[in-house]
């Protein structure tokens, strides 16, 4: 539906980030986005303005993101960016400037204006990562997010769960 790759993608291309990050001493960050209060819009404006959302989503991230990063749609309004060769704090001035633009736009369904906004949890690799880990970090931040207000991005500490 929204033209981004999906989770059986997304898989293989975290595994091979890892793997080049153990070989190489490379590094990355992986983002885990979530759009605040999705239940409210579909509430709000049907399913199909959710659908709409989900799509002009989609769409502002496959702009704004770099042509050699991975975005994907995890599932439901949860997307996920892998940013290869990139520190955490890089990756959050993108993830913020992202942040910050879908805020500032005006989403309009059947013209119902339509309040967009989303909370980000970062994680990035370090040594000793595994898919799961790296991954699970980044979850577990992107509810830290949540749980302070939302429309906010957080970093793992990368000692979490380690």
């Amino acid at each position: 539906m929204t033209g981004l790759h999906n989770r059986r993608y997304l898989m293989p291309r975290l595994s091979e980030l890892v793997e080049r990050a153990e070989r190489y001493d490379e590094n990355f960050t992986i983002a885990m986005l979530d759009i605040d209060h999705f239940k409210q819009i579909n509430d709000s404006v049907g399913h199909l303005g959710g659908d709409f959302v989900l799509r002009r989503f989609a769409d502002i991230l496959e702009d704004l993101i770099r042509s050699t990063d991975v975005v994907a749609r995890f599932g439901g309004e949860e997307f996920v960016v892998l940013f290869p060769e990139t520190e955490p704090a890089d990756a959050r001035k993108v993830v913020d400037k992202l942040r910050e633009h879908v805020g500032k736009l005006p989403f309009h369904f059947r013209g119902e204006p339509v309040t967009v906004t989303f909370s980000a949890g970062l994680a990035g690799f370090v040594a000793g990562d595994t898919e799961e880990s790296v991954f699970d970090r980044a979850d577990r931040a992107l509810y830290q997010a949540k749980d302070a207000g939302r429309d906010q991005v957080v970093i793992s500490d990368s000692a979490d769960g380690q």
